[in-house]
């Protein structure tokens, strides 16, 4: 089983496990470029394997977006990134999804996450949704790209499962599964409205006490043991609390080396 996380460009990821190797950066609506390429390049030089963030609807224009991959290339010695639609506002640019920056070719050689959603997204319907995937394995298929997927966040196990049946007949893309990392339930609740998650936002008002048990003991555990043999890569949501994340994980592994 492995494991991949994501921070923010100021995270401190000095003390990351070494058991962690991909690491996302986000690239927040309105930020600076060159602070993701700044952390790109810490996590490399501590080891890691830096997944920078790049959101269509936040680059200005191609001249943006190759100065970003150039400074993430040469900084970095970035071997993939995440592309990702970004903040449902206006796009500042022309770009307003992720196949439309695949269109542009700056990201040759690179391997390349897309995002999925098992719970939806606030602008699109599912069977939508599902077809943009389907269109980026036909990508995959077609340019023979190296791609993965990694998730948005879930709490609701049944969401999981039906989403990972109803992508099974064209998904033939790795799946890294988002996870929140141990944190509290009130931030729960407003990553939850941020994200668009609207399955966990509602299970977590209409079933606080049966979720609110399992979040007091601040782990994601309950996750990845409901889809063990279906789901071998984990992405785990920090919100901040890098140190509480890795804590967790080190003695989660640690328990698993013990009893195996």
């Amino acid at each position: 089983m492995q494991f991949s996380m994501e921070v923010t460009p100021k995270a401190d990821v000095s003390e990351m496990p070494k058991s962690i190797r991909e690491v996302s950066i986000t690239y927040l609506p309105g930020a600076d470029y060159r602070a993701v390429v700044a952390q790109a390049a810490l996590l490399r030089r501590l080891g890691f394997e830096p997944i920078p963030h790049v959101p269509a609807r936040s680059i200005r224009d191609r001249p943006h977006l190759a100065t970003y991959l150039a400074a993430l290339r040469h900084e970095a010695q970035i071997c993939q990134v995440l592309i990702i639609g970004g903040s449902p506002e206006q796009p500042v640019g022309p770009f307003s999804s992720t196949l439309e920056l695949l269109e542009t070719g700056l990201f040759h050689g690179l391997r390349i996450g897309v995002a999925g959603h098992p719970e939806g997204m606030p602008v699109l319907s599912e069977p939508e949704s599902d077809r943009f995937l389907a269109l980026k394995n036909q990508y995959a298929r077609d340019t023979g790209t190296d791609m993965f997927i990694m998730t948005q966040w879930s709490l609701d196990l049944p969401t999981i499962h039906r989403w990972l049946d109803r992508i099974a007949s064209f998904n033939t893309l790795p799946i890294y599964l988002g996870i929140p990392g141990p944190t509290t339930p009130a931030m729960l609740l407003k990553f939850a409205g941020i994200c668009g998650v609207k399955t966990s936002l509602l299970g977590l008002r209409t079933q606080s006490g049966r979720l609110g048990k399992l979040l007091t003991v601040q782990t994601p555990d309950y996750l990845i043991d409901g889809l063990a043999g279906r789901i071998d890569r984990f992405h785990i949501y920090t919100f901040g609390g890098v140190k509480r994340s890795t804590d967790w994980l080190t003695a989660r592994q640690s328990e698993l080396a013990i009893s195996a």
